[in-house]
């Protein structure tokens, strides 16, 4: 091989190289889309204002505890109870959730979770770390992490079904972290096909809807996670004979961002 086709082949595959980097840190990019999460799939990747989110579920057998007491310093956690009863220790604090309920967890506060009951648990755990620093005083500061029983919520009747509000506030990760649920009565829709320049997670708890994404229409079940990219038009529809619920999560740039 003469030195100018050595020199021509090296710039290929340099070129080469480079192009499947590009091609591999593009496809780590999460797309709007449904996920399902169950034992066998999970959702992992980056977006826009995440460097990692990962939406997985774990099944705790009974006496069984996850782990000891630990600390993550370097993402939030929202966890909701699938099925049965989760003993959650959070710093000092122990309290029991069941079916429905939800938990924040904000960045250097110590947990462990445990299963003090004769059936099995079962839990999805949706982990944050945002593009930007962490700063655990800010989420301390305004109310720390929480846990919240699904049948302690405040509920509010809605002419399609209900909303419960779980909390609106900054955190460890965000300036503005927001979380409801939502029910929606039979063939409702949850409101008219709408975009915002927050990125936004709905997790489908029961029931079965048609998701709109853009210009697709897809079927979801339950334990399904769907993710909206910024300013991508989406709205849901249920389609069971039975209300349908969902959380509703989205994160902002600042306190003040609508």
């Amino acid at each position: 091989m003469t030195h100018c086709a050595l020199r021509r082949f090296f710039v290929l595959a340099f070129c080469l190289i480079c192009i499947m980097t590009a091609l591999k840190a593009q496809s780590d990019y999460i797309r709007s889309g449904v996920y399902p999460i169950d034992a066998t799939k999970k959702l992992q990747g980056k977006t826009s204002s995440l460097a990692i989110l990962n939406i997985h579920t774990s099944t705790l057998a009974p006496g069984k505890t996850n782990h000891a007491p630990r600390a993550l310093m370097d993402r939030e956690e929202l966890l909701i109870v699938k099925e049965g009863l989760l003993t959650l220790k959070i710093n000092d604090s122990i309290k029991v959730l069941g079916s429905g309920s939800i938990a924040l967890i904000i960045a250097g506060d110590n947990q462990s979770f445990s299963n003090n009951s004769d059936k099995p648990v079962s839990y999805y755990v949706i982990g944050f770390t945002a593009a930007s620093p962490v700063n655990i005083n800010r989420g301390r500061n305004n109310g720390g992490s929480l846990m919240k029983d699904w049948n302690d919520l405040t509920v509010k009747k809605t002419n399609k079904g209900e909303s419960r509000p779980v909390f609106d506030r900054p955190s460890s990760m965000f300036e503005r972290f927001e979380v409801h649920a939502t029910t929606l009565n039979a063939g409702q829709e949850s409101h008219a096909a709408h975009t915002h320049p927050q990125e936004e997670i709905m997790f489908l708890m029961k029931g079965n809807v048609s998701m709109h994404i853009a210009m697709d229409t897809l079927n979801v079940g339950e334990g399904a996670a769907i993710f909206i990219r910024p300013d991508i038009p989406h709205n849901l529809t249920n389609t069971g004979t039975e209300p349908c619920s969902y959380y509703a999560i989205k994160w902002y740039g600042s306190v003040a961002e609508k």
